[in-house]
């Protein structure tokens, strides 16, 4: 008896969540093996189990590797979104980087270093509680409040959540190498 799947393959990074994004770098950074590549990036991209995925026919396959191939290829968003509206709350972006607090910092980078874009959402994006024109205010900072809201941010598209990521790897980098410098500097001075 033949089964019939119907397939949704994204053709665009808006199509794809940060939860399915991550789980697809997750499951093929370490693979070396074309067919296994091959599986895990239809499995996670399509959410497909990958032993479905194993029993389909080449020729499926082969039409699906090549549809994903184009949208692996596309560049992902890297602007940040100032301003997210989840189920009618309008949440904010962090409006002052300069003015964020020990707490925060020490979450985003731990959630950083575990690549877990959703939990660093929860601490940058707010629900924003003043506006005026350009302008806003968003909730104060509060772990236990706001780390929930890191699975709403699971489900918005990586074009919304990759800036994040790439904005604050771009930040360390750069206070790496700015400590460094200014460590070397200090040492040639004494």
């Amino acid at each position: 008896m033949k089964k019939t799947l119907e397939i949704a393959i994204p053709t665009d990074w808006s199509d794809v969540s940060i939860r399915k994004y991550v789980n697809y770098i997750d499951s093929v950074k370490d693979v070396d093996q074309e067919k296994e590549l091959v599986v895990k990036t239809i499995s996670s991209l399509c959410n497909i189990p990958g032993q479905v995925v194993e029993v389909m026919k080449l020729k499926d396959l082969k039409k699906i590797q090549s549809s994903l191939q184009k949208l692996i290829s596309k560049p992902v968003n890297k602007d940040i979104i100032n301003k997210i509206d989840i189920n009618g709350v309008i949440f904010g972006f962090h409006p002052n980087l300069d003015e964020m607090t020990m707490g925060e910092f020490v979450d985003v980078e731990t959630y950083a270093k575990e690549n877990n874009i959703a939990k660093m959402m929860s601490v940058l994006y707010r629900p924003i509680v003043k506006e005026q024109g350009n302008r806003y205010d968003i909730e104060p900072y509060d772990f236990d409040v706001h780390s929930e809201n890191s699975l709403h941010f699971e489900k918005l598209s990586i074009n919304i959540g990759n800036a994040i990521a790439v904005f604050f790897w771009t930040l360390g980098k750069e206070l790496l190498n700015n400590f460094h410098q200014s460590s070397n500097q200090k040492a040639k001075n004494q």
